[in-house]
Parts: structure tokens; sequence; C-alpha cells
């Protein structure tokens, strides 16, 4: 008898006999499904997820990784610019934040920081590629519509409540009006998975839903009578349009929107009748748009009560929250000029409501099971020409100032993209507390001196603590795509507890 195995049947075998192991019967299946069966599951620390989206390129500098604070001096070299603002100390021994975060710095013995987020890939001038990179973990063009973060966890895990959508998104204007726009609600989109796994968009949190409200005159039971009569209709149609996942895809869209209008989703939007005014007066900014030196943007309140109705809907059972500071070409984070005061503005805008956050999931007994992640696609730097923001290759990774001159105070802050290092912020759920991760160079370029950490590491330290491989794969165009690239992503187990 031939005793003899060829390199496939023996992997063929290994795999069956490491699946029958698992409880799996390999007799029955396809050798892949077996080897994806038999892989070994991961055990979550998190049920639910909050990601606060910062984008615009917020500059480390001045916020999780300040540096030797120089003040501004007429004349000083670009060089001598290392932090606009001086070092606070904070609730985690030996961490310091940038002055401005005092209220996030009183709840950091509860958070990590990752301070050498890494990146090969200079972006240059372009944030729309930057946040899609920051978005999905895949660098565009990917080859297929990649899904979000939000969409992956949201198909991956299901929902927490039968009755609240897997992937809510707080903060942006639902508004596809021009190529830019968009390309953002693309990448913040299902990607190839489809309209089931998109995300449920609540632009202004202050005015609730109207979708979710009958219109006048519409009682519940005409309402419901109306679905069926829908329903039989689309029964009447040909049996391959009735068999069409995207007619089915369809219809359980509307019969789930139908739902959460009686779903605790509806309940969560009247916190400003439910919750105490003390507590809301902690989620909104301690500035006004009239104090800003670009009084027509501002977008302050909504995200503090974006981050209010993140921890209502979790509460109730939501799965992935992302609320945005909804983001606006060189306004915002995105900052060209006058970085120093501009950072004041919008510190002012995000400390207390993050900061208010972390203390209420915590008090609910939320938190340990609650990862709230705080994220922007990409640093900053010291410009690399005399007008700030003029910078003529978009960048100034290398840069290190000796050749600039800072003549005024517009010029005075962090106004090159910085897209080789960065920073991400975490607190709870699963995430060590009152810990940092990595360390950058103290002078220009800082870029990062002690674990480096690829974004696809990062990513697949978020997935860990939630339950999900960085190797999970979904099929298209009859290939695996996976939710870290290639399903290379490394988690940082010193991160996590």
């Amino acid at each position: 008898m031939n005793t003899r195995l060829d390199r496939r049947k023996f992997l063929q075998r290994s795999t069956f006999a490491a699946a029958a192991a698992a409880g799996f019967n390999p007799w029955t299946a396809s050798a892949a499904e077996a080897e994806v069966t038999a892989k070994t599951p991961l055990t979550p620390k998190a049920d639910a997820m909050i990601l606060i989206w910062l984008p615009g390129g917020m500059a480390q500098t001045d916020l999780w990784d300040p540096k030797q604070h120089t003040p501004f001096r007429a004349g000083m070299k670009g060089s001598e610019l290392l932090g606009t603002c001086p070092k606070i100390p904070t609730a985690a021994d030996g961490i310091f934040l940038g002055e401005g975060l005092e209220s996030i710095a009183s709840v950091m013995d509860s958070g990590s920081l990752l301070r050498s987020l890494t990146n090969d890939t200079k972006f240059g001038a372009i944030h729309l590629k930057a946040q899609h990179y920051a978005m999905t973990s895949y660098l565009f063009p990917v080859g297929v519509q990649a899904p979000s973060i939000g969409s992956v966890i949201g198909r991956t895990l299901g929902r927490r409540n039968p009755a609240v959508p897997p992937y809510i998104y707080i903060g942006r204007d639902i508004d596809t009006s021009d190529a830019e726009r968009l390309f953002i609600s693309e990448y913040l989109g299902p990607g190839f998975y489809g309209v089931n796994h998109a995300p449920f968009m609540v632009p202004d949190p202050s005015k609730g839903m109207a979708t979710l409200t009958a219109a006048a005159g519409m009682a519940v039971d005409r309402l419901d009578r109306r679905q069926g009569l829908l329903k039989k209709i689309a029964g009447l149609s040909t049996q391959e349009l009735r068999d069409s996942p995207k007619a089915q895809a369809h219809l359980k869209t509307l019969e789930e929107a139908r739902a959460m209008m009686d779903s605790p989703v509806k309940a969560a939007f009247d916190f400003a009748q439910e919750e105490k005014p003390e507590v809301i007066a902690a989620y909104q900014p301690k500035i006004a748009a009239s104090e800003q030196l670009d009084p027509g943007y501002f977008n302050g309140s909504r995200f503090g009560n974006g981050l209010l109705l993140a921890r209502r809907l979790v509460e109730r059972g939501a799965r992935f929250v992302q609320v945005e500071y909804q983001y606006g070409p060189f306004q915002g984070f995105d900052m060209h000029e006058n970085g120093h005061r501009r950072m004041k503005e919008m510190k002012r805008q995000i400390d207390g409501p993050i900061a208010q956050l972390i203390r209420d999931l915590k008090q609910r007994g939320l938190l340990e099971r609650t990862l709230v992640c705080i994220m922007t696609e990409f640093g900053r730097t010291i410009a690399s020409a005399p007008s700030a923001g003029s910078e003529t290759e978009g960048f100034a990774e290398r840069h290190t100032g000796e050749d600039l001159i800072i003549a005024n105070e517009k010029m005075y802050g962090f106004h090159g993209h910085f897209s080789s290092c960065n920073c991400m912020t975490f607190f709870g759920g699963g995430f060590k507390k009152g810990y940092v991760h990595g360390k950058t160079a103290q002078r220009h370029p800082m870029l990062a001196v002690e674990n480096p950490v690829p974004l696809i590491d990062a990513y697949a330290t978020i997935y860990k603590a939630l339950g999900i491989r960085a190797d999970t794969n979904y099929v298209t165009e009859g290939r695996p795509f996976y939710v870290t690239k290639d399903g290379k992503g490394k988690p940082v187990d010193a991160l996590l507890t």
C-alpha cells in the first residue's frame, strides 16, 4: 500500500483532524470551512465600543504627547518650537497631557495612551485618503469597497439588543452633494458588506430623529397595515425579484426601521427631558461660537450632545457608536495657521464632554465592558515653509525647522501634516489603566523611538478586546477580505489587561 502523502493531502488531513478535535465534523464540509471553524475563538473583554472620531489631524504634541513648552517669540526658529502649551499632571502617576485637557487628565487613571502609532505611507496634503485608511485600515484604492470599522464590528458581533442597530453614527450631516462628501460617506459605510451593515445616521442628536416618528395623523395600526400591504405586493413579484438579495435586504431594512419606532433607540433621544441639568451642562463645550477665531465653524454642542447620546445608546444595547466632531477642510483640527489659538479653542470643546462620558460610564458600571477610543487620521508637526499651511510637499515628515523662521503668532503652532506618527487614546473595554505605550523623539522630526505600532496592529488590538480575530474574513469576488490587511494584524498585548 502506498503510504506517501503529498503536501496538499497532508494539509487537508491535518486541518480535518484539528476541526474534529474542536467538535466539528470535517466530513460534511469543505476543508476551508473546517479550517475557519477550527480556529481558536477569543474571549471578549468588551461588549460595546464608542469611537470618538476627531478628523482633521490633531497635533499630538499639544494633546496626548506633550513636549517642552516653548512660548512664542518673534523670529524664533521652527526647530525651537516643541510644544505650544505646558504639560499638566494627570490622575495617573507619571502621565502628562497638554494644558487645556484638565478634565480628561482627571480620568486618565482609567485610560491608556498609544503614543507611537506609526505609518510608512506619507499622505501629504490628502486628508481623505488618510481618513479612509484610519477608518478601514486599508490604503485607498483597495480594489473593492472596504468596510469601515463600525461595519466590521456590527457584522461580526451583531446586535446586543435586537431592536438597536449594531452600528450608529452621530454628528455627521447626511450629505453626498459633492465628490468629497460622497467619498466620506463611502469610507464610513459598509463597503461590499451591503446596505444591511450600513450605519444608522444621526446628524444632530439635539434634534432627535424625525424618521422614528410617524407622520402627522398616521396611527400605528395604519402604519402596520401599510407595511403588510407592501409585503403582499412584494410577494406578487416574479420569483427572480423575490429571491434577489438586494430586494430582501431592502425589505429587511424597512422592517428594522419600523421596529426601531418602538425601540429603546427612540427613547434615548429624550435626554433633554430625562437627564439632570447639571449632567447636560457637563457635556457642553466651555466656549461659545462667538469667542472663536472663526465663529462660523462651531460643532461643540453637537459633539457634546453626541457623546451624551452615545452613552444612552450603549445603556440601551448599542454595539458600536461613532461620534464625530464634523470634519471641515481647514477648520476644526485641520489647522494650517493660528494653530496655538485654534487648538486652545478646540480643547475647550472636547475636554469636558469626553471626561464626562468616561465618568458616566464608570459610575454606571459600563466602562469595564465598553471600549472608548479617541483617534484622528494623522499627527502634526511644524510647517516646512514660511507661509504656514502652504508647504509645497504637503507634509514635513523629516523637517527639523532649522530653516524656518516663525515671524508672527499666525505661524506659531503645528501646521504641517505628519503621517509618520500619531496617537490613540483608550478607556475601559479591557485596556490597561494609567498606561502609556511607546515613546517619540523629543525634537523634530518626532518619530517613534520605542515600541512603534502600525495601524493594523492597533486595529487588531481593538478587535481582540471585542473578541474578533484579526484574520476574520468575508468573501467578496471569490476571495477572502480580512478585517486587518491580509489578516496579519498583531494585537499589542501590552495594552490589554
